[in-house]
């Protein structure tokens, strides 16, 4: 299934082996915890939305490739203070102002990852 872009970073890229350890010692690094740990895909986040709007990033191997998705998920109470200007899923490119320091944060973690499996950086 598509996933809109505004709603969500995508990257697909290739890997040799099983890429699942190397991703978990990514995000023990950048304290993104386990929340979903299925077989093929793996979701982690990072925050809990109290300072900041959480950072996710949902992993799916098969086939030699992974495909990351990557976004901020916008709470209701922060939703309801920026009277619904935020949408509830954010992707983590770089431009405008909205939720801009979860963003920042989730998309500089991600490449850091992006750059150890020699993939394309999100910009």
């Amino acid at each position: 299934m598509p996933v809109d872009p505004s709603r969500r970073s995508v990257v697909t890229f290739a890997v040799k082996g099983d890429p699942w350890a190397r991703i978990a010692a990514w995000a023990k690094r950048h304290k993104f915890k386990p929340r979903s740990d299925d077989k093929d895909t793996k979701l982690f986040q990072k925050g809990t939305g109290l300072w900041t709007s959480p950072m996710r990033a949902q992993f799916t191997a098969k086939d030699g490739k992974v495909e990351l998705q990557a976004w901020v998920h916008n709470m209701l109470l922060s939703r309801l203070l920026t009277l619904f200007l935020l949408p509830m899923e954010m992707n983590v490119r770089s431009g405008g102002f909205r939720a801009m320091v979860p963003r920042t944060i989730a998309r500089k973690a991600i490449n850091e990852l992006l750059r150890e499996m020699n993939a394309t950086e999100i910009p």
